[in-house]
């Protein structure tokens, strides 16, 4: 089985990267024939409003919304979050199957960019923050599990996983760890 990586726009080569760091097998997705075979998914950064639109005449996000509705481990970096959010702020809400609110952009823009000290499931590592989207609330299903100065920037309900940041761009050996873990058995969410 594969894992999916949407590849309409953004940083899908760098998790592409990753996967290879632990070799699994992957697909880019691209429309509804590159599902077939996926148990597992990953939505990068980039710009949620272009993905939106990009493949607004088909039915990609409909069959995405299915299968990760199905329970597959599903990883939002950014602008995936953005996709996966019920509650998007200042954007468009698409696959809403992430009980989150989240504001576009929230950390500024792109000169705005930064590096932070995040805790990831109790591991501190520096990550990438490229206009990011906020977490600005969650229901009581979520669960966060990454943190920077005590604000939320990383969460996870049942089979979905959202973080603002970009865990991809540092490739740590916890981050990869926990990946393997998650993607390839979908166990240990939890911990790293």
């Amino acid at each position: 089985m594969k894992t999916g990586v949407l590849a309409l726009q953004g940083s899908f080569y760098d998790h592409v990267q990753s996967l290879e760091f632990i070799d699994q097998d992957y697909v880019l997705i691209k429309d509804t024939s590159d599902l077939s075979h996926v148990n597992s998914l990953i939505l990068p950064g980039g710009e949620s409003t272009s993905m939106i639109k990009i493949q607004e005449n088909n039915d990609l996000f409909s069959e995405l919304k299915k299968l990760i509705e199905s329970g597959i481990p599903t990883l939002g970096t950014c602008a995936g979050l953005i996709l996966l959010a019920k509650d998007v702020i200042d954007g468009e809400t698409s696959l809403g199957v992430l009980n989150t609110v989240v504001e576009r952009n929230a950390y500024g823009r792109q000169n705005q960019s930064f590096e932070g000290l995040v805790n990831l499931l109790g591991n501190k590592e520096m990550y990438c923050f490229i206009r990011a989207p906020k977490i600005l609330s969650y229901e009581d299903s979520v669960t966060p599990i990454a943190t920077i100065d005590n604000e939320v920037v990383g969460v996870i309900e049942n089979n979905i996983v959202g973080l603002s940041f970009h865990p991809e761009l540092t490739n740590d050996k916890n981050y990869l760890d926990w990946l393997s873990n998650f993607i390839k058995d979908g166990v240990n969410v939890r911990s790293l």
